[in-house]
């Protein structure tokens, strides 16, 4: 099980994971472990898939293929972007469909098991940092001001409602949040669903950024100790909610029942 989570921001791209893997065979579940599951693409790029890690690998491999041979050209607009990455990454996602529908025949359904996948992909276009999600049929869809944030995997249903909601409170409507206030969003809903998951999601958590740095964009890790002073940022605003009504002597307490 995995948790993605990716956050458009004013001066950059955030890309979160939770670190659990999880290994099986024909659908069954084995053993859990560890795993980073976001790459560095070309020290100037993001990739992130939820799904086989098999599909992962090569979309991942023929995303450094595009960035290597320059397919997505300087100036070239975000939707011209989108249709390079779609057609590039059309094989190995249909190849993986079309074997996993001549398996079902057999198997049933655990063969598509190896066959869906979701991505997230960042990367600089005409200039500036993108953020772009992909299906499992690689149809690409971009975030924007309107949309700017992201959740995929099997979290997603934990995740989505809560990003809303921190969205809701922190973001201005229809604003870029800057990279610290998403780096806030992105640790503390990825805390959230790892402790409300019912099961599948784990620590670590990790981030990664990519960030303009005059004509390209450079991707780093975030540091554990930048990390823990998000999660005690989390925390302190736990405690805040927590002890509302006490800090607040506007606020009354509801009538009994």
């Amino acid at each position: 099980m995995t948790l993605l989570v990716g956050v458009l921001c004013s001066d950059g791209v955030i890309i979160g994971a939770d670190s659990a893997f999880t290994m099986g065979v024909l659908g069954q579940q084995t053993v859990s472990q560890s795993a980073l599951k976001i790459e560095v693409v070309e020290g100037r790029a993001l990739i992130a898939t939820s799904g086989p890690v098999g599909l992962g690998q090569r979309l991942a491999g023929t995303f450094g293929d595009v960035l290597r041979e320059n397919r997505i050209s300087t100036g070239l607009k975000s939707y011209k972007a989108m249709g390079v990455l779609r057609e590039a990454f059309r094989e190995p996602i249909e190849s993986e469909l079309k074997a996993a529908a001549i398996a079902q025949g057999v198997i049933g359904n655990a063969a598509f098991s190896s066959a869906l996948s979701a991505t997230l992909l960042a990367m600089s276009v005409n200039g500036r940092p993108a953020l772009y999600q992909f299906d499992q049929q690689g149809a690409p869809e971009e975030a924007t001001a309107k949309i700017p944030f992201v959740c995929l995997g099997s979290g997603q249903m934990i995740a989505d409602p809560f990003m809303a909601f921190l969205r809701g409170i922190f973001w201005e409507p229809d604003t870029l949040p800057t990279i610290n206030e998403g780096l806030f969003a992105t640790v503390w809903t990825l805390s959230q669903a790892i402790d409300v998951s019912p099961g599948g999601l784990g620590r670590p958590i990790r981030v990664f950024t990519l960030c303009q740095e005059g004509p390209r964009c450079e991707a780093r890790q975030v540091e554990d100790s930048e990390l823990e002073e998000l999660k005690q940022a989390v925390d302190g605003a736990r405690d805040s909610l927590r002890h509302y009504r006490t800090v607040d002597p506007n606020v009354q307490a509801p009538p009994d029942a």
